[in-house]
């Protein structure tokens, strides 16, 4: 049997370790299989090591950080297309001491995307996730772009940046305003006060005044087919990932796909996965992994290739029915003291016992 081990994205305990451990273990107790790994990334913390394995090259850079400073990021290439992610230049790895959210700048992100442009990218990628510790709407990406600090200077911006192919890898479907947008995301996932919430939300639908006034002229918003109204950039999906980075980036013309089915493509997974049996390590099954994320995402591609599919995961919280809905055939959760190594050898004697040896009788 052919079995794909694939890692979740690298977070606080990097994916290659868990997916080697557990494809050693799986090695060790079932020798007749065929084992392989692979990492994907939903955009966030990770997605150039996860794309890195197709890339020609890396080039390390230097970029302002989240709160000035200069931080350490990479540039990952692959022909004519560059890929970046904003983690390494707003990522929450990069502060001890949280701080409000809107005290750090996504300009570090600009930085990024202009050295790509000028060494000669056609085509940028850029994974963005919600590992962040900026909540600025974009702003500081626009304004480093050019755009002024009264972003009256952004058509033109919009202008440099046509001719070059922007994609928005992200997991998030979150608009950047509105009751379920990034203002009201940092309350549930950043500890922010309602109130402090609410003055977020305030200066962001004061922000897409400013870019709608700038936009006016040159950029009218595309008419929602459905309703007939003008499409609201900042109730875009995506719009609201890394603190509105994608909205930012969207403003430019990116096209914002799902960052796991990216990776699956950029990495030419899919083709592998019919026939295999594809065994899928995350820290945690939960009701967030069934609704994006990796683990969503590949196990979607496992089912459209017919390919069966197991989660092993240091904590699993869902049930066999939410994950049959996506083609998740079982979930296995580390025990008390188990290490991953023996947690896949484990799996490993369930789903693939040793083949019967048939003696013919002479």
């Amino acid at each position: 049997m052919r079995v794909i081990v694939v890692g979740d994205q690298p977070g606080a305990e990097r994916a290659s370790a868990p997916r080697a451990a557990v494809a050693q273990g799986w090695s060790h107790a079932a020798p007749h299989d065929e084992v392989s790994g692979v990492t994907l990334s939903d955009g966030g913390s990770g997605f150039v090591d996860a794309v890195s394995v197709v890339s020609e090259r890396t080039d390390p850079v230097v970029v302002p950080g989240p709160y000035g400073g200069s931080v350490p990021a990479q540039v990952a290439w692959r022909g004519a297309t560059a890929y970046v992610e904003a983690a390494h230049v707003i990522g929450r790895h990069l502060t001890e001491v949280e701080r409000p959210p809107l005290s750090a700048s996504s300009a570090g992100v600009a930085e990024l995307l202009m050295t790509a442009r000028e060494a000669g990218a056609a085509r940028i990628v850029i994974g963005v996730g919600s590992d962040v510790v900026s909540h600025d709407g974009g702003r500081g990406l626009l304004e480093a772009l050019g755009a002024g600090s009264d972003l009256t200077g952004l058509p033109e911006v919009c202008r440099q940046w046509a001719g070059v192919s922007l994609v928005l890898a992200t997991a998030s479907t979150m608009p950047l305003t509105g009751f379920h947008g990034a203002s009201a995301a940092l309350v549930t996932e950043r500890g922010v006060s309602a109130r402090d919430a609410q003055d977020h939300e305030a200066r962001m639908g004061q922000l897409t005044e400013v870019v709608d006034a700038a936009l006016s002229e040159s950029s009218r918003p595309t008419t929602d087919l459905l309703s007939g109204t003008p499409r609201r950039r900042e109730r875009q999906p995506g719009a609201g990932s890394g603190g509105g980075v994608g909205y930012a980036l969207q403003i430019l013309g990116a096209a914002t796909v799902p960052g796991t089915a990216l990776t699956l493509d950029e990495l030419d997974l899919r083709p592998r996965l019919s026939g295999a049996l594809v065994v899928l390590t995350t820290e945690r099954y939960d009701w967030r992994s069934v609704a994006d994320g990796v683990v969503a995402e590949a196990a979607k591609a496992a089912l459209d290739a017919a390919a069966p599919t197991v989660v092993l995961a240091r904590e699993a919280q869902v049930g066999r029915r939410e994950g049959m809905s996506l083609g998740i055939s079982g979930a296995y959760a580390r025990r008390s003291g188990e290490s991953w190594e023996g947690l896949g050898a484990r799996v490993a004697r369930t789903w693939s016992p040793p083949p019967v040896q048939r003696f013919e009788e002479r």
